[in-house]
């Protein structure tokens, strides 16, 4: 039909576009009618070759289609890995940059309480520097100023 003659006529569409062949040019026939059902034949079993489609006639052995379709596997799975570890790549690094915008921001965090208890210790220890002696100088005080009392509860026996 025409779609089949689109396909298989390498001059044009189904509708007469592209140049006709020189022999059909002349001969008032136009392109159309230069077409033989041999010629047709010919030109569908040369497609079938072309593609790899074991069928009769000459052309590869099934061993060669075999061979020839590993290596397309072969390249196609290659060529999926290489996507497949792209990606893997781009996600990777799109979670590190991620994680590290996430983490950063806590770190600043950490940071800051760290610094914070720092100068609370620092604080504590200089407070306990600057009260030390007076705060044992009221204990020892305490402690070695004995003054002898009866305890108001106790009662003298009668």
């Amino acid at each position: 039909g025409e779609q089949q003659h689109a396909v298989l006529c390498p001059h044009g569409g189904p509708d007469g576009q592209g140049q006709p062949p020189a022999e059909a040019a002349g001969t008032g026939q136009g392109h159309h009618g230069a077409h033989r059902p041999d010629v047709v034949v010919g030109a569908a079993q040369h497609l079938h070759q072309g593609l790899g489609v074991a069928g009769e006639g000459p052309g590869p052995g099934p061993a060669v289609l075999k061979t020839r379709k590993a290596r397309r596997l072969k390249q196609a799975k290659e060529e999926a890995q290489m996507e497949v570890e792209q990606y893997r790549r781009e996600r990777e690094q799109e979670f590190q940059s991620k994680q590290q915008a996430a983490m950063g921001s806590q770190g600043n965090l950490s940071a800051e309480v760290e610094q914070a208890t720092r100068r609370q210790v620092q604080g504590m220890q200089s407070s306990q520097q600057r009260n030390r002696e007076r705060v044992l100088a009221q204990l020892l005080g305490m402690v070695c100023d004995v003054r002898p009392q009866v305890h108001p509860n106790y009662r003298i026996p009668a």
